[in-house]
């Protein structure tokens, strides 16, 4: 991997991430607890992705459309960092469900 080093997200970025997309898209969060909790009672199947499993039982727009707006609206940050902040921004909304 040489010496670069991963840079990811602070619990903080993640919280502001969340806030950002709270004030900016609100219906993005609506949608993607709704797909979550659709998901959570499908039965699991190791051989699929979440995202592939939600396109076989939901709408896959509701559930990708966060990360596309992550992934937008944090251009230019690493494949990593987005990935991680995507994986934050989701324990809050699903737990946030709890």
């Amino acid at each position: 991997m040489g010496n670069s080093k991963i840079v990811l997200p602070t619990p903080n970025e993640i919280n502001e991430a969340f806030s950002y997309i709270k004030q900016n898209a609100p219906e993005l969060i609506e949608n993607y607890r709704i797909a979550a909790l659709q998901l959570s009672k499908a039965p699991k199947d190791y051989g699929l992705s979440d995202e592939d499993r939600a396109a076989s039982i939901i709408v896959p727009d509701d559930y990708i459309n966060l990360r596309n707006f992550i992934n937008d609206a944090y251009k230019g940050r690493s494949h990593m960092y987005l990935l991680f902040l995507y994986m934050g921004i989701r324990k809050i909304i699903i737990s946030s469900e709890a």
